[in-house]
């Protein structure tokens, strides 16, 4: 009978894995397949911990070795990307400050033509109406100011119409005769 429980436990600890001890060879095939899915730090965590079991392991020692530069490759690459990100920024920023500049030069520029031509043109205006007031005055025709101030003296004497009759209202009450 006693030999029946030591049989179960014994069956029991072989069915489960963790109770198995690994050898140099689990370690470097769990650190070579995590390695070939790209997932350096788990594998070189593998091969870490394989290499304090089994120090003299050259299987272990030469993957340790490639993990180990791949994580420096893979350090460099992702330090020249972001100095290769921080290049193209300031470019975009200097390429925006000189868009920039050259627009407000254009807008500047823009706003200097617009005010000589609107010189221009109130000068233009001006002789104008000089030139129109002195026709008219040799043609014997009022100018606009003047046929203004006529029809404003004329306002005076206006009268308003009234619709309604003038005087007393008649009486409307009337008497029915009754026949």
């Amino acid at each position: 009978m006693p030999l029946r429980p030591l049989l179960s436990l014994s069956l029991l600890l072989l069915a489960l894995p963790a109770a198995r001890a690994q050898s140099a060879e689990d370690f470097f095939h769990g650190g070579a397949q995590s390695y070939l899915s790209n997932n350096i730090p788990a594998a070189l965590e593998r091969v870490t911990n394989g290499l304090a079991l089994y120090p003299d392991d050259i299987k272990l020692k030469k993957l340790e070795e490639l993990l180990k530069q791949q994580q420096q490759n893979q350090q460099q690459q992702s330090q020249q990307s972001k100095q290769d990100q921080q290049k193209q920024d300031s470019a975009k920023q200097e390429q925006q400050k000189d868009q920039q500049s050259k627009d407000q030069a254009k807008q500047d520029q823009q706003q200097k033509q617009d005010k000589q031509q609107a010189g221009k043109q109130t000068q233009g205006q001006k002789n104008q109406q000089k030139q129109d007031q002195q026709q008219a005055k040799a043609a014997g025709q009022m100018t606009p100011q003047e046929a203004q101030q006529l029809l404003d003296a004329q306002k005076g004497d206006e009268q308003l119409l009234q619709f309604g009759p003038e005087g007393k209202p008649k009486n409307r009450e009337r008497t029915i005769k009754d026949w």
